[in-house]
């Protein structure tokens, strides 16, 4: 670390946290050997079987289907941590008044403490990106581990920073208020969790979809026009009167593209996203998800003020 990040305060912060600390970096370094051992295995002996199942190539899609998922909860991890340790539990036991008695204004010590969890929170996660990145891409593609596969569309761009960034300011602000260490954890948990649910059932509105069209009721052969990665949101079929679902002709006759003169069918549609719109929709979700933490950031230390003006 920079002198500059651990001089003063900092210095006391990393010093309190340390063996969470060198926990956290052995964990990062431990998920950059695995990413990196599994695809160097799998590169060197891809069609070799373990137990009459498993290929190198299979084990690292099972391997980073878990890292997907867990990485997940990293945002949740950080914000829990900050919440309780970092915060609540000093506001708790009261020793928080030693820092303040010796010449560190509250709002420095807030500062403090959140400039050191900003920094390690997203060097960690750059560092959790990258060797997801490197483990996932000889595997991309397979079974839920396509690019826009939630945990997948998370661990490989800059999105995840940002959600962990939001965990750390929404657990300035429960910190403070909460005061009892783990229901602070518990809330600042809840409260980042729900981002991560509402904002990813979101993400694929933030930007314009595409939509693959064509006469007739034949949907499934006009779809394979959809390019191979294309994240596909909406299939039906056009009327004279607007749109039927997908699976219209098929509850009507029992037949997929069987669909009778009475549904008045023009034609088929399909929207959807191309692999392209990956790095737009991260960069659109990365910044409401930094302008959502610049708040609670600012709402933690409006509460700082207002708690011990």
């Amino acid at each position: 670390m920079s002198s500059s990040l651990v001089s003063g305060p900092r210095r006391v912060v990393v010093r309190q946290h340390r063996r969470a600390l060198w926990t956290a970096g052995g964990l990062v370094v431990l998920a950059v050997a695995v990413a990196t051992g599994l695809r160097w295995w799998s590169h060197a002996v891809p069609h070799r079987i373990f137990n009459g199942q498993m290929s190198p190539l299979g084990i690292l899609s099972l391997v980073m289907d878990g890292a997907s998922t867990f990485l997940l909860l990293v945002p949740i991890l950080i914000g829990a941590f900050v919440a309780g340790p970092m915060i609540a539990r000093e506001l708790e036991s009261g020793t928080y008044k030693v820092a303040w008695t010796q010449s560190v204004a509250p709002s420095r010590w807030l500062t403090s403490k959140l400039m050191v969890a900003a920094v390690l929170a997203a060097a960690a996660s750059a560092v959790l990106i990258a060797a997801f990145r490197f483990g996932w891409t000889p595997i991309r593609g397979s079974y839920n581990l396509s690019w826009p596969d939630r945990g997948v569309y998370e661990a490989t761009g800059p999105v995840l920073a940002a959600y962990s960034l939001l965990g750390v300011a929404v657990a300035a602000v429960v910190g403070q208020l909460v005061r009892r260490t783990v229901p602070a954890m518990a809330v600042t948990g809840v409260v980042t969790g729900t981002v991560l649910l509402v904002l990813g059932s979101l993400r694929w509105d933030v930007w314009p979809s595409l939509t693959l069209s064509g006469p007739g009721t034949d949907k499934l052969t006009g779809m394979q026009a959809l390019p191979r990665d294309a994240f596909l949101l909406e299939s039906g079929y056009v009327t004279a009167h607007g749109r039927l679902p997908y699976d219209a002709c098929w509850r009507a006759t029992g037949g997929l593209d069987d669909c009778p003169a009475s549904l008045g069918i023009t034609g088929w549609y399909a929207e959807y996203h191309p692999a392209s719109h990956f790095w737009p929709v991260q960069l659109a979700e990365t910044g409401i998800v930094l302008a959502l933490a610049a708040l609670a950031a600012y709402a933690a230390f409006r509460v700082l003020r207002r708690h011990h003006a």
